[in-house]
């Protein structure tokens, strides 16, 4: 009788306890199941890196599942839409942006960098990174793989659509990006001409803008495509730099 009373009870305190998680996840709303953290935006470091201050701990968040070319590698060349990359998100979170930070299982990598999926006013920087073709769905390690067919999905819309990284044949590979790769315009300007001079430029928010030689800009300027003539730019649908 006694064993049967205390099996009462139990069940009696087990009903309680999972009441009052049910209440407690409905209170605190999507964050407990999400397990976020605030943070704010120190600066960005690279179209995939960020540094973030948590508390009063500086950290450095590697943005889950993606990959972007490099911008600021110590060893490596600037790749092309590794700039554009690093600007957008530089646009998307000034210094001093307050973001929600939403870990996976693991939480720091073998550098350890915080691993996090950022959020930013109901959006997911990461698939941004990748919807707007700066990124690659990449990285896929297990367990941290909560967003990865959401992530592929927009991807594989991105690639259809032939926008940043993806406009350059080759260009992206499993391993990471080609630099070697050239896009079909600079491949037909070299036919035509020994040396190309005149820089074709697609800005951030989408404009092509060509610079020649004598243009202010033009060493500072880096080329997503090359020309022989001013002409072929125009025909390419580029502008002259004003």
């Amino acid at each position: 009788m006694e064993k049967l009373i205390d099996y009462i009870l139990f069940k009696k305190y087990l009903a309680y306890i999972l009441l009052f998680c049910f209440i407690l996840v409905g209170l605190t709303g999507c964050q407990t199941a999400k397990n976020t953290t605030t943070a704010t935006v120190d600066h960005v470091i690279d179209g995939d890196t960020v540094k973030v201050t948590i508390g009063n701990q500086t950290e450095t968040i590697r943005l889950l599942l993606i990959d972007t070319p490099e911008s600021v590698h110590p060893t490596k060349p600037v790749q092309p839409f590794g700039k554009e990359a690093s600007n957008y998100l530089k646009e998307m979170l000034p210094n001093g942006t307050k973001v929600e930070l939403e870990y996976d299982v693991n939480k720091r990598d073998k550098y350890d960098r915080l691993l996090a999926y950022i959020w930013l006013d109901g959006k997911m920087i990461n698939e941004v990174l990748v919807e707007k073709g700066f990124a690659r769905v990449a990285y896929i390690y297990k367990p941290n793989t909560k967003y990865e067919m959401r992530l592929k999905k927009v991807e594989e819309t991105a690639k259809n659509k032939k926008i940043g990284i993806w406009s350059i044949p080759n260009y992206v590979t499993d391993r990471g990006f080609d630099s070697n790769a050239e896009a079909p315009s600079q491949k037909s300007d070299s036919s035509k001409c020994a040396r190309p001079v005149i820089k074709g430029n697609i800005t951030r928010g989408g404009d092509k803008i060509y610079h020649t030689p004598a243009s202010p800009q033009y060493k500072v300027t880096k080329a997503e495509e090359m020309f022989c003539t001013e002409e072929d730019a125009v025909k390419a649908g580029f502008r002259k730099a004003g």
